[in-house]
């Protein structure tokens, strides 16, 4: 289990480091192996930079993540048609929620990254605009490497993450199920979501 989280960690760096490039250089490089293997040799460096303190890490994370992603898209997918029942008010507290939590998670997994490598390999074109990138992160003991696939658009002259699947599991949609199977065990009420996303926010972070 604790390559799979590894795995994650370094794919939530990634994807963080995908979107924060620099916008020139992010507009000329159209090729969709080119522009993931660039994400992987910056993640590897930021995950290996130890001069950084966790809170500096984080701050970093956070401020890619408001930069790059559009919270209020990926979470109302996550959230499916909860959504819609939900307030205003319920609204904005689980997009401020689940930001948190996005970072929280990962944060508490970086500490296991160990030294993995990462390599881009082939591309495949899914329609006019769309391309799965299949890449492996190689584990320095010797593991089987964890095989990462990514969808990527060329939208305006750039690439850019639409979604992740580590070993066949799609990150986005798994999270989707999880969000769903709590509304569904609160009868249908996102409140009960957002309890659970505040105590998971609030919980210690693991060592």
């Amino acid at each position: 289990m604790s390559v799979i989280f590894r795995s994650f960690a370094l794919v939530f760096v990634l994807a963080l480091v995908g979107g924060a490039s620099c916008p020139a250089q992010a507009a000329q490089n159209t090729d969709p192996i080119q522009f993931i293997q660039n994400l992987g040799d910056q993640a590897v460096s930021i995950l290996a930079d130890k001069s950084i303190t966790v809170e500096q890490r984080n701050e970093k994370f956070r401020g890619m993540l408001r930069d790059s992603f559009d919270l209020l898209t990926i979470g109302r997918f996550v959230i499916g048609r909860a959504w819609n029942s939900a307030t205003p008010d319920q609204q904005k507290e689980y997009v401020s929620l689940f930001e948190s939590l996005v970072i929280k998670t990962y944060s508490d997994r970086f500490s296991l990254y160990t030294g993995e490598g990462f390599k881009a390999r082939l591309s495949r074109s899914e329609g006019d605009k769309d391309f799965i990138v299949s890449s492996d992160i190689t584990h320095p003991d010797g593991s089987p490497p964890t095989t990462v696939d990514w969808r990527v658009r060329l939208k305006n002259g750039k690439l850019g993450i639409l979604d992740v699947v580590v070993e066949g599991v799609s990150m986005s949609v798994t999270q989707r199920q999880e969000y769903s199977s709590i509304i569904q065990r609160n009868g249908g009420d996102i409140e009960g979501l957002l309890v659970e996303m505040r105590n998971r926010v609030n919980a210690p972070s693991k060592k």
